[in-house]
């Protein structure tokens, strides 16, 4: 493996095992290496590590496909599981994370941002209208395994170039990449029908900013309803259709989500987690946390002593 691809790794690994002061992991402070584009096997990213990625956001694009094994991901309001075949995106600033991947699990994981293809004169244009790297689709499909093998060859071909140093081998890269993200355009796009699901799409993509906002003050689906301008049965359904979860379940674990990293990566007391969220009874904070996570908080912060 090349030497720089060691260095991102590396610093990527010991980032994920800090017991950072932040909240959400902010993977742009975190690694102090920069870079415009990456290619890995995903399986090299999850080696040396316990096979969890912390939630976090980064100003990169991520694109992953999965081969073989499984795991579970988290990206935005969207907690799904990634079988075999399944091709998940995180636009960039988009808070995701991972855990549970079987030792057998294989991949690929590309990573890029927008300023390498101004340097290299392509036009934004190329990535501009993809949906799929906007949030306000759904980010993830399972594919067949005729479109994983085009899918992996592109992968296969990006970092067969990476290794390369041919001429024009930024340019042809870029290619690579214009190639995958359209041809994931198009499988999104047979699956989850963009036309007629863009008004869907934009409530959805509208609620989970709004939820990233107001989670820790507002927890009534009424409220987020009310800023979309829409009723609240309407925005559980269309959430639960979309997710899996019912938009008041979108907001109980994203609080969740905040507790245990509060309790993973800070010294606050349980006492004073529970004041910083709003929960004004310690008690009915314990009792919440454990409905969802079958431990109680103290027990939870006792598993990463």
């Amino acid at each position: 493996m090349p030497i720089e691809d060691e260095i991102i790794l590396s610093r990527f690994r010991k980032a994920i095992r800090l017991n950072t002061q932040e909240n959400i992991l902010d993977l742009d402070a975190s690694l102090d290496y920069k870079f415009d584009f990456q290619v890995f096997r995903f399986e090299d990213v999850l080696h040396g590590t316990n096979r969890i990625i912390p939630p976090n956001r980064w100003s990169y694009h991520r694109i992953g496909l999965i081969k073989k094994g499984s795991g579970e991901f988290i990206s935005g309001i969207y907690n799904y599981k990634a079988p075999k075949n399944t091709l998940a995106v995180v636009p960039a600033r988009m808070i995701s994370s991972s855990k549970n991947w079987t030792l057998d699990m294989e991949g690929y994981i590309l990573v890029f941002n927008t300023e390498y293809f101004l340097q290299n004169n392509f036009l934004l244009q190329h990535i501009e209208n993809k949906n799929i790297l906007t949030g306000s689709v759904p980010p993830y499909i399972h594919l067949s395994d005729k479109q994983t093998d085009e899918i992996s060859e592109i992968f296969e071909n990006l970092i067969k170039e990476k290794l390369e140093n041919k001429p024009g081998k930024n340019e042809l890269i870029i290619i690579k990449i214009i190639e995958l993200l359209i041809k994931s355009e198009r499988f999104f796009d047979e699956q989850l029908h963009f036309e007629t699901s863009v008004p869907s799409t934009d409530i959805l993509k509208s609620f989970s900013s709004l939820l990233e906002t107001h989670f820790i003050e507002e927890r009534t689906v009424s409220f987020y309803a009310e800023k979309l301008n829409v009723h609240p049965n309407y925005l559980n359904s269309l959430v639960k259709k979309h997710t899996g979860r019912t938009a008041k379940e979108s907001i109980q674990n994203r609080l969740v989500l905040e507790i245990k990293y509060l309790l993973h990566s800070t010294n606050l007391s349980i006492k004073e987690i529970s004041n910083q969220l709003g929960f004004n009874d310690p008690n009915y904070f314990t009792s919440f946390f454990t409905r969802f996570e079958n431990m109680s908080p103290k027990n939870y912060r006792s598993t990463f002593v």
